[in-house]
């Protein structure tokens, strides 16, 4: 296989109850397919411990689906990990059946994640896979597209709000929603770089 095509690359987003993986769980899981969006992945998840931080879990708690009808005026993140324990998927059944779907969609090519960014995203995912499977089937690939587009410009300040189709409003929180929004300032970036024919 060429360079040219060698990698497949997959928008990821992450929702959580806390700050990194030892100080809360993640809660949902989206991702795409970059240059192909039709082809997602999503899952919302039991936690796996108590722990939260107040603010991160009034962030990714807000988009759940099992969270539907959920007065939000009257928030209690007790109440809600235990909504989440009693209606998500299993950790481990979602990380096999997110490797399968990462494994189904490269097709031979290797695997990159793509986040924004991939500190957040990459540090839970790693996680899980480790935790869960033994195994990240990422490897230690992964690109965070604030970076690249920061590399491009010159310029340590730029954002990808620069690019034109970010708007803050945009960036709902549901982690299958934002994963198709990254999907799509990535597939731009690449084009802005004319490195959009390697995906």
């Amino acid at each position: 296989m060429s360079e040219l095509n060698s990698n497949r690359y997959f928008s990821v987003d992450v929702e959580s109850s806390g700050p990194h993986p030892l100080k809360g769980s993640m809660l949902s899981l989206g991702a795409c397919v970059i240059g192909d969006t039709s082809k997602t992945f999503y899952a919302e998840l039991k936690p796996i411990r108590k722990k939260y931080d107040l603010e991160t879990i009034k962030i990714g708690a807000r988009k759940l689906n099992s969270l539907v009808g959920y007065d939000f005026s009257k928030f209690n993140p007790e109440e809600v990990l235990e909504i989440i324990k009693r209606e998500g998927e299993e950790p481990i059944k979602v990380m096999g059946n997110f490797d399968k779907f990462i494994k189904e969609n490269s097709a031979g090519r290797t695997p990159v994640m793509c986040a924004a960014p991939i500190k957040f995203d990459g540090a839970f995912t790693s996680h899980y896979f480790f935790s869960l499977l033994g195994y990240d089937p990422f490897g230690h690939t992964g690109k965070d597209m604030g970076s690249m587009l920061a590399g491009f410009k010159h310029n340590l300040r730029a954002s990808l709000k620069e690019l034109g189709i970010r708007e803050e409003s945009k960036l709902t929180h549901n982690a299958l929603e934002d994963a198709v929004q990254q999907a799509k300032e990535f597939y731009v970036l690449l084009y802005f770089m004319g490195e959009q024919d390697k995906i």
